[in-house]
């Protein structure tokens, strides 16, 4: 099933996209827009077989606990300027 657009259907989308087409632009997103449908319309047509396995069995908890690391890298590692521990900067406020 194909479907036509109008160019006031293409200058809807691209007023909603606040796009300013040009001739060529709008040309090329027609085609573009066909071909982006066409490869919707060929997954719809894809037959699935009704018994298709869960992605995840039932009762099956596939989140991890949060555990609390310490990664070993200390600020020191990206700055030689450092104060307390903390980063050293420029004052941009005076």
């Amino acid at each position: 099933m194909s479907q036509n657009f109008s160019s006031d259907d293409i200058d809807r989308i691209a007023t909603l996209a606040n796009l300013e087409l040009t001739t060529e632009e709008r040309t090329a997103f027609t085609a573009q827009f066909h071909a982006i449908l066409e490869h919707f319309q060929a997954i719809q047509q894809v037959e699935l077989p009704a018994d298709l396995p869960e992605p995840t069995p039932p009762g099956m908890d596939t989140l991890r606990e949060d555990v609390v690391e310490t990664s070993g890298i200390g600020p020191e590692r990206f700055s030689p300027h450092l104060e307390a521990g903390h980063f050293k900067v420029p004052r941009v406020i005076e």
